[in-house]
C-alpha cells in the first residue's frame, strides 16, 4: 500500500497479490479520517509498484472529478 496527500485528501494505492504472481489494484480516497471513495478492482499489473501506482493515480482522479 502507499499513501499520498493531494488536495486536502488522502489517497492510497493498494496491490494485491494473486497466485499467478500478479497483483491486483485498488483504490481509496479518504478526508478527515473517513473513506469517501474506493475502487473496484483497476487491473491486474507485473509489479507491485505498478499496481499500487494505479490505485494512486485512480484515487487522484477521483479527487479532480469530485472536489
Amino acid at each position: 500500500m502507499a499513501i499520498e496527500s493531494y488536495n486536502e485528501y488522502t489517497v492510497r494505492g493498494f496491490a494485491k497479490p494473486l497466485v499467478d504472481g500478479m497483483f491486483e489494484a485498488t483504490g481509496a480516497v479518504e478526508k478527515d479520517g473517513r473513506i469517501l471513495e474506493g475502487s473496484e478492482p483497476l487491473g491486474y499489473y507485473a509489479s507491485f509498484e505498478t499496481a499500487v501506482a494505479a490505485g494512486i493515480a485512480w484515487a487522484k482522479e477521483w479527487v479532480d472529478a469530485h472536489s
